[in-house]
Order: structure tokens, then C-alpha cells, then sequence
């Protein structure tokens, strides 16, 4: 049982619940720390909980019969791991999950929750529109392998990071390894390390695990000209509120370091 009732409130997935579903969900959950490079659960065996993510990172991925890890998803606190389980009712994870740091993973029994997911009357839609963004963003990503070149993935991928994680695009440092993100974009490491250099020229630099957008409005439109969403791609939309912030700071004369974002990403 988990005692501390707020801490629930901060999952997106439980934001909007009233007071009372809140403890009960609480009474029936409980908090697992998982060390970096533990196993959640492999590929084959029994599902036990919904995991839904409270701090950390955690792996998804298959391996394949002589070994080779292909990623499925990275995802992060206040993702759920295995909300597809739940509505499919699956018996067995058909992935497995690894904790890349350190993580705290909220865990409601499986046959509970099932049992009990009609009478959260919120949830059952959260659930579902997870799984509806997931969805799309696979066809996004298929649609890229198709039509983006190496280097426009690999563009579009680190500005997906900046709305991600909040990071100030003029310099952060990537989140997790060089490895993981080439499995996570289907690329051979050899492959996306070729890649990095070549985004200097559409004001990318990436120094070691340093990223830095020198020029995010020439990035974003190496990427966005040849997307089909790009007028409706949340990342693009971010983005530009940041070039217009960052606008406005030198218009109020306040400029930061290294501010070089003057116009609307424009594809």
C-alpha cells in the first residue's frame, strides 16, 4: 500500500481522479525501486502488475534469437509501461523492460486492476489515448524510414528530446546513451555516429553527449520540409514558442548566451 496519497496526483495518468478513487488506488498499489540494469520482466513471463513509471528511465525491447536487443520504446516517469496489457488482456509480456537508471515504478495487480478499471471513470480514456499517441507516433516513425534521410531522424529525434525533457536547446546533455538511442531509431551505432557530424551544417553540434542547436529554426527546417505533420507536430509547435520566448528576452534586453533563435521554424 502506498501512504502517500499525493505523490499519486503527480502521475499524469491519475491527475484528474477525485480524492477517494485516489485511496483506493492507493491501498491497492505499492512502490518498487529498480536499480539501473534490473529486469522489470522479460519477454514471456506472467504479468502481474500495470507498471506505470513515478522516476527514472526504463528500456522496452526484444531480443532476437542470437541476441540482438531492438528497441520498442524508451519511456519515463509518468509513462505507463504496459497499458496495452490491460486493454488486450495479455497473459504474458511480449517484452521486456530494463531500468536504464536508477527507477521508482508504481505497481496496481493486473487482475485488480482489470476488475476494477470500470470504476475510474477517467482512466479507462487516459488509458486509451496513451495507447492512440503511441500509435501514431509508430506510424510517424514508419513513415520516416520511408521518406527522412539518416540525418533528418537523427534531427528530428534530439528536437523531440528538447520538448521531452524541457532541455534548453542551446545546450544539454543527452539523457541516456549513444547506443540506446541508435537502437531506439533502428540505426547501426556505426550508422548514427556517421550521422552527428553531417548536423553541423543545419546547426546542430554534437560534442561528446553534448548537444547544442545553434540554429533551430535551419534544424527545424531540414527536418520539417519534407514531414507530412509538420503543421500539426506538437514538437514544431513547442519549439517555436521557444524561439519566441527567447525573442522576446533579447527584445526586453535580456539576451542569454549563445542566442542565435530569431525566426519561427518554418517549413
Amino acid at each position: 500500500m502506498i501512504k502517500d496519497t499525493e505523490a499519486l496526483k503527480t502521475l499524469p495518468l491519475f491527475a484528474d481522479l477525485d480524492a477517494q478513487s485516489v485511496e483506493r488506488l492507493a491501498a491497492n498499489s505499492r512502490k518498487r525501486v529498480i536499480a539501473r540494469g534490473q529486469y522489470l520482466f522479460m519477454h514471456g513471463d506472467d504479468i502481474h502488475f500495470f507498471k506505470i513509471i513515478c522516476r527514472g528511465t526504463v528500456h522496452i525491447f526484444r531480443e532476437t534469437p542470437d541476441g540482438h536487443e531492438v528497441t520498442s520504446d524508451i519511456l519515463i516517469s509518468g509513462d505507463c509501461i504496459n497499458a496495452d496489457e490491460i486493454m488486450s488482456h495479455q497473459k504474458i509480456h511480449r517484452t521486456s523492460a530494463r531500468a536504464v537508471d536508477d527507477a521508482t515504478v508504481l505497481e496496481v495487480p493486473i487482475d485488480w486492476m482489470r476488475q476494477h478499471l470500470k470504476d475510474f471513470d477517467l482512466l479507462a480514456p487516459r488509458l486509451l489515448q496513451g495507447l492512440s499517441e503511441r500509435l501514431q507516433s509508430a506510424q510517424r516513425e514508419a513513415e520516416q524510414h520511408t521518406t527522412f534521410s539518416a540525418s533528418q531522424i537523427v534531427a528530428c529525434y534530439l528536437q523531440g528530446l528538447c520538448v521531452l525533457y524541457d532541455f534548453d536547446p542551446r545546450g544539454f546533455d543527452l539523457p541516456y546513451s549513444k547506443t540506446l538511442i541508435a537502437s531506439r531509431l533502428r540505426m547501426e551505432l556505426a550508422t548514427f555516429s556517421r550521422t552527428l557530424p553531417k548536423l553541423k551544417s543545419w546547426g546542430v553540434t554534437v560534442t561528446g553527449n553534448h548537444v547544442a542547436f545553434s540554429h533551430l529554426n535551419r534544424a527545424g527546417e531540414f527536418v520539417c520540409d519534407d514531414c507530412s505533420i509538420a503543421e500539426d507536430c506538437p514538437t514544431r509547435l513547442h519549439l517555436n514558442q521557444k524561439v519566441e520566448k527567447t525573442a522576446s528576452d533579447v527584445s526586453d534586453g535580456t539576451p542569454k548566451p549563445g542566442t542565435t533563435f530569431k525566426t519561427r521554424l518554418t517549413g
